[in-house]
């Protein structure tokens, strides 16, 4: 039993030796520093003597000032075939759709902000979809947990593998392992650990869980594998992944890219990994807490008056600092000011809160994150177009991360195709008539679309990019304002451009609607009074008069 305990899986050496890299280069302790100065737990494992020591973070508004620039750009993905015809438009149209319901579902315009802010905590960031399907949300994973087979390959669909890092809970792992065949010999194997060096900040968690290493790679055909296994046993065999029949046997082909895509903050040259925003902000946030701290001692030991004593001459102190106590003094010859008096306090320097403030501003400036830039102005005081164009001339320097994105969005299209051909052996099911494409119409399934006809044209992502900022709102409804009052447009062709984000259009299309049904209601008066009139013999020029 000794003997097998020892005995390593293959996916564990492999683990260990992506391990001892990432030890090298320190990136777990790096990553862990990165979200400590991030979340404002700046002064971990300081030994204050109980007291609180002061944080002012100016990291957190600089990264969230950060993301929230990449993240308001809206993105959306266009799939296209360069040699397209009739039929090939209508399945582009179709997965079109098809990535608009994905993306919904799978909630990945929130999913796209944790990943983001992530990567530029982290320098690099992962979405797994581990269970194959672009409709669930997928998992945004610690870029300690992903380990790759070779860190110098930036193209992660390049790499001869993936190791993704799992903590289980040990009956789950045992359970899966009994429904692989696995002997009970190797089930008593399984048991809990304590290996949490891959987890991040908070490495507390409940107990009887196991340290279990995913590992991904690709086939000599090019579809990818997929194999568990813990310290000494593989409980989840090899295997590909793909779509299965009725009988649980592979149909059709299978998946032939990662389910995994990246998010690399900034890119570094022959490395796969990126540079973090929050790295390179640490030692001026270390030494803007530093002189707060300084101050706050120097205030307490100076900036108020103190009390000073002859302790053989007072002899009830204890009363010094009780309002109206009497004093009892015993000084003989002595005057009352030589045995107690007050030290008064004394100026400091303004040089430290120069430096303080020096260390906020060019740290923020620097990082791309002054006022201007963060769009801290007076929007009563400059035009929504003035505050815009500044704004965007201060971001210009966040457009790579803005194409890191697109490059995001653009994976994740291209893999959520990868898994719709591998996962839908029977075709395509779509919604409607393609009345114009009967060639795509299988004639058992006249609702699918077959699923080589769809594999065939392997098409190529466009990704469409608009912006949906405060800023960029503004200046569109003082567009939109300066319009109207030149009477170039109608009330109702007003109301129906408002932004509904800026102005109240839900009122506005109130008002319309109660006038157009007063406008109606006197035509129907009218219509009434003219047929009441006719059938009177009522001439219309009377009751006109009348």
């Amino acid at each position: 039993m000794k003997k097998q305990e020892e005995n390593l899986t293959k996916i564990w050496q492999r683990y260990q030796k992506c391990k001892d890299y990432l030890d090298k280069k320190s990136l777990i302790k790096k990553t862990n520093e990165n979200w400590n100065f991030y979340i404002g737990d700046q002064w971990e494992g300081m030994e204050s003597g109980g007291e609180r020591m002061p944080v002012l973070n100016f990291i957190e508004p600089v990264i969230k000032y950060k993301v929230g620039v990449v993240s308001q750009n809206m993105m959306t993905a266009v799939y296209s075939d360069l040699n397209s015809n009739k039929d090939t438009q209508k399945i582009c149209e179709i997965l079109n759709k098809m990535f608009a319901e994905s993306w919904d579902k799978g909630k990945m315009n929130a999913c796209a902000w944790e990943v983001i802010e992530a990567a530029a905590v982290q320098g690099d960031s992962y979405a797994f979809w581990g269970e194959c399907d672009s409709k669930v949300p997928p998992q945004v994973l610690a870029n300690t947990t992903v380990l790759l087979a070779d860190e110098n390959i930036t193209d992660i669909q390049a790499q001869p593998y993936i190791l993704i890092v799992e903590r289980l809970n040990v009956e789950s792992v045992r359970k899966i392992a009994e429904e692989n065949g696995i002997s009970k010999d190797k089930l008593e194997l399984i048991r809990s650990d304590d290996n949490k060096d891959m987890q991040i900040v908070n490495q507390d968690e409940v107990t009887d869980k196991v340290t279990s290493i995913l590992c991904m790679s690709k086939n000599k055909d090019g579809y990818v594998e997929i194999a568990r296994s813990t310290k000494s046993v593989v409980y989840e065999p090899t295997r590909i992944i793909g779509g299965t029949n009725n009988k649980g046997e592979y149909a059709g082909t299978a998946l032939r890219s990662y389910p995994i895509v990246p998010f690399i903050w900034k890119k570094r040259p022959n490395s796969a990994r990126g540079v973090s925003e929050v790295a390179q902000l640490i030692p001026n946030q270390l030494e803007v807490n530093k002189t707060i701290a300084r101050r706050s001692v120097t205030v307490k030991l100076t900036a108020y008056p103190r009390i000073a004593y002859d302790r053989n001459a007072v002899t009830n102190p204890e009363d010094l600092d009780k309002t109206g106590a009497p004093i009892e003094v015993n000084g003989g010859a002595q005057s009352v000011n030589q045995m107690v008096s007050y030290l008064n306090a004394t100026n400091i320097s303004s040089d430290a809160d120069k430096l303080l403030s020096d260390l906020l501003t060019m740290s923020r400036e620097l990082a791309g994150a002054g006022d201007y830039a963060t769009g801290n102005v007076n929007p009563e005081q400059a035009s929504g177009q003035a505050i815009l164009a500044v704004r965007d001339q201060a971001q210009i320097p966040l457009n790579k991360q803005i194409a890191q994105y697109q490059q995001f969005v653009e994976d994740a299209a291209l893999l959520f195709f990868d898994i719709w051909v591998a996962f839908n052996p029977n075709g395509l099911k779509y919604e409607g008539s393609l009345e114009d494409s009967e060639n795509l119409m299988m004639q058992d399934m006249p609702n699918f679309i077959p699923i080589e006809q769809v594999e065939s044209i392997r098409p190529s992502v466009r990704v469409d990019v608009s912006q949906d900022s405060a800023w960029s709102k503004l200046a569109e409804q003082q567009w939109l304002d300066n319009v109207f009052e030149r009477q170039q447009i109608t009330f109702e062709e007003y109301v129906e451009l408002c932004n509904s984000n800026a102005v109240p259009k839900a009122k506005l299309q109130a008002v319309l609607k109660k006038r157009q049904a007063m406008q109606q209601g006197q035509q129907m008066m009218q219509q009434q009074m003219q047929e009441q009139a006719m059938q009177e013999g009522i001439p219309q020029e009377e009751m006109l008069i009348g």
